[in-house]
């Protein structure tokens, strides 16, 4: 009898030890939210990899462009281990093995001669993996029920991509594609933009930052949709930067001020 109970208390404990283990295998929501921010900044990373590659190519701002080319290869290969080091599941993983695959042969592309060839190339490159980006981010959003307005999609990847698009047009790239692709940015961030200045959940200093924003895109809209006419590549260049950096202002209060709240409030 006392074997028996001795069993009976052995696989209660073992019961209790795997249920924990699983328990501390479970990522949190903040975890999951981690994973997303990354996505987005892989995103954004090869947006800015893109446009400057078309910046340096065209010698348009050709000294800032370099800076954002290489703090941007960082930024992909840090938040890409990070996603590496975090994903269990298969889907993710062999999303990742294609990312890092157009990734690798993104970095070949750029030792190789300013083309158009070469340049299309980028172009399709940077698309597959900010496409890739957008897909982790949202089965990662998926994962734990986050929709809220401001965080379903990335802002500042489609704000690099309208330079990316606007100076590879010009630089010979003509095809309609890339003037509906970057049209099609263009709508995305004035909807968005407005979404973020509408958002009733932003402080006082959100609603400033981002009203610089919208304050500068209404007045450089219209260039960017003046894609036929040309002429304002650095205009184009430096105020999409800008407003990268506005936009990353207002993500980094909403994540503090906002998304880490309801997220810990929310539990696993």
């Amino acid at each position: 009898m006392k074997k028996s109970v001795n069993i009976m208390i052995k696989a209660i404990i073992l019961v209790a030890l795997l249920i924990s283990l699983g328990e501390s295998s479970q990522k949190s929501k903040l975890e999951v939210y981690e994973d997303i921010v990354s996505a987005y900044k892989c995103n954004i990373a090869s947006e800015t990899i893109g446009k400057s590659y078309f910046s340096i190519g065209e010698n348009v701002g050709v000294g800032q462009a370099r800076k954002e080319m290489n703090k941007a290869f960082v930024t992909f290969s840090k938040r890409y281990a990070m996603l590496d080091k975090s994903a269990k599941d298969k889907k993710t993983r062999n999303l990742l093995s294609f990312m890092k695959m157009n990734y690798d042969e993104l970095k070949y592309i750029m030792k190789k001669p300013y083309t158009m060839d070469n340049a299309q190339l980028v172009l399709d490159l940077v698309g597959s993996i900010s496409e890739v980006a957008r897909h982790i981010a949202k089965m990662s959003k998926d994962k734990i029920g986050y929709n809220d307005p401001v965080n379903r999609v990335g802002l500042s990847p489609k704000i690099e991509s309208i330079a990316k698009f606007y100076i590879a047009y010009q630089a010979g790239i003509k095809d309609e594609n890339t003037v509906t692709r970057m049209k099609e940015s263009i709508d995305f961030c004035e909807k968005n933009i407005n979404i973020r200045l509408k958002y009733p959940s932003n402080t006082p200093e959100m609603n400033k930052t981002i009203a610089e924003v919208a304050k500068l895109w209404k007045i450089v809209k219209q260039f960017y949709l003046d894609i036929d006419e040309g002429g304002l590549p650095f205009i184009v260049f430096k105020t999409t930067s800008d407003l990268k950096n506005g936009n990353k202002k207002y993500a980094k209060m909403y994540k503090e001020l906002i998304v880490k709240k309801r997220l810990k409030g929310s539990g696993k």
